[in-house]
């Protein structure tokens, strides 16, 4: 009895690909219309505001040095839910709670904490801090809000905490930025799928094809030449 091997033909894979390329477009189409149907609701589009807030000291080496280190310290306040709370009053919007504008505001710091300067004076005129308060919002004009509520707020609490007016805001947010366009990104997860859904058409035919015991070849009769062969009918024509 001779092994039954499974050997893969290449060439017979992309022929029999070619050949049910009706019945992989019809896959595809099929996943493309599952695509859209999932995406119908293709959402809101997004808008995002910034606004920042810095925190310098112009006295002695020592002062710049602590509002530098508290900004550093005090970073996890900027998204505290007692700021949020406090830019929600700020917004005065009975809709916008205080979780919602810690929900939608995204904080980040760029400190310059670097002491290579030449001198005490050059590191005291860059040490400072930003804040930068992203909100994001399906309302360009409540993520700007959001954003200057919150650079707001949160001057209010470091002031409070270190009992001076060394944070400020630097940067209202004068505008916005789209974001998130909702149709966009509705047709990328809609490519997305029709993708699979070809994917998966052309893997079950070339899976097909290679589990298909029918026998096409003098090699596959001969079970890979480990039969001798006697003799071959051709085929007849009239």
């Amino acid at each position: 009895m001779y092994k039954n091997e499974l050997e893969i033909d290449v060439g017979r894979c992309l022929g029999a690909l070619l050949k049910k390329r009706k019945v992989i477009a019809l896959i595809t189409v099929l996943f493309l219309a599952v695509g859209i149907g999932l995406t119908l609701n293709v959402g809101e589009d997004q808008y995002t505001a910034v606004a920042t807030v810095y925190a310098a000291a112009d006295g002695s080496y020592v002062d710049a040095s602590n509002a530098v280190t508290a900004m550093n310290a005090y970073l996890d306040v900027a998204k505290s839910y007692k700021v949020s709370q406090r830019a929600a009053l700020i917004i005065g919007r009975s809709d916008i709670t205080a979780t919602d504008v810690q929900e939608a505001t995204f904080v980040n710091s760029s400190a310059t904490t670097s002491k290579t300067s030449s001198s005490i004076s050059s590191f005291m005129n860059s040490s400072a801090t930003i804040i930068t308060f992203t909100a994001t919002s399906t309302e360009p004009a409540l993520a700007m809000e959001m954003a200057d509520a919150m650079a707001q707020s949160y001057a209010i609490e470091m002031n409070s905490i270190l009992n001076s007016d060394s944070v400020k805001t630097l940067d209202n947010a004068y505008t916005y930025v789209k974001s998130t366009n909702a149709t966009v990104e509705a047709w990328k997860d809609r490519i997305m799928v029709t993708a699979v859904g070809f994917v998966l058409a052309c893997l079950l035919v070339v899976i097909c094809e290679i589990f298909d015991r029918k026998v096409r070849t003098i090699r596959e009769a001969s079970i890979r030449e480990s039969i001798p062969v006697i003799g071959i009918i051709p085929d007849y024509k009239e």
